[in-house]
C-alpha cells in the first residue's frame, strides 16, 4: 500500500506516545504502527530525495522498501531496540536506499528481466532477448534461495557487495560471506544453464 494512501484523518501515532510502543508494535507488523513510522519519516525522506536529485514519484517505493527492510532487521533480530525511536534508524536506512537509487539514476541498468522492453529496430535481436531473460528467471528460479537472491541483488539490482550488507538485502551479514556464497551459486547457475543447452541441443 503506498504511503499516500494511508493518509487518514485519524492520528495513526496516538497509540504509540513512546518509542517502546512503537517498537513493539512494529514487532507485532501493526500497521498503525509501521504509519505511524513512515509518517514520521516522511519529510525527511523528501528531503533525501531531493538531496540525491530523484524524483518524488520515488518516495513512496523508498519509504516502503527502507519500512521492509527494517521489519526484517526487527525480525531477524539484527535490530535491538535501546530505548530510542524506531524512527531514527529507519531514517538512516532510507538515506541509504535514497543514495543506491541514485546511482542508478545516473548510472542507468535495466534489469534482465526487462531487457526485451528496449526498443531496437531488429525485432529478432529483442525477441532473443526476450528469450534469454526468461531463461535467466527460469534457472533463477530452480534455483531457490538463498541463491536466486544473491544473483539478483548483484547481477540484476545492481547493488554492491557493502550496499547489500549494510541494506539487509540477503541473509549474510559480511561481504567475504555474501562473495563466497554467490561464486557457489554462479557455479549452480552455470551447470543448470549447461544442463538445459544439453537438454535442448544446443
Amino acid at each position: 500500500m503506498r504511503i499516500t494512501e494511508w493518509l487518514l484523518p485519524q492520528n495513526p501515532c496516538k497509540r504509540f506516545s513512546t518509542p517502546e510502543l512503537l517498537f513493539q508494535g512494529l514487532e507485532q507488523l501493526d500497521n498503525q504502527a509501521i504509519l505511524c513510522m513512515q509518517l514520521k519519516a516522511l519529510n525527511s525522506t523528501r528531503k533525501f530525495a531531493r538531496q540525491y536529485r530523484l524524483p518524488d514519484s520515488e518516495v513512496d517505493d523508498i519509504i516502503n522498501q527502507s519500512t521492509l527492510i527494517f521489519l526484517r532487521k526487527i525480525k531477524e533480530g539484527s535490530y535491538v531496540f535501546q530505548g530510542t525511536s524506531p524512527t531514527t534508524y529507519l531514517i538512516e536506512v532510507i538515506r541509504r536506499v535514497a543514495m543506491t537509487a541514485s546511482r542508478k539514476v545516473l548510472q542507468p541498468t535495466e534489469p534482465i528481466e526487462n531487457q526485451h522492453h528496449l526498443v531496437s529496430p531488429d525485432q529478432e535481436y529483442n525477441q532473443k532477448r526476450m528469450e534469454t531473460s526468461e531463461l535467466v528467471a527460469g534457472l533463477l528460479q530452480q534455483l531457490g534461495e538463498p541463491c536466486e537472491q544473491v544473483i539478483r541483488v548483484y547481477h540484476i539490482d545492481g547493488y554492491s557487495d557493502d550496499d547489500a550488507i549494510q541494506l539487509g538485502l540477503t541473509r549474510y551479514t559480511t561481504v567475504d560471506s555474501l562473495k563466497m556464497k554467490r561464486s557457489d551459486c554462479m557455479k549452480k547457475l552455470i551447470l543448470l544453464a549447461q544442463q538445459w543447452k544439453t537438454s535442448n541441443n544446443i
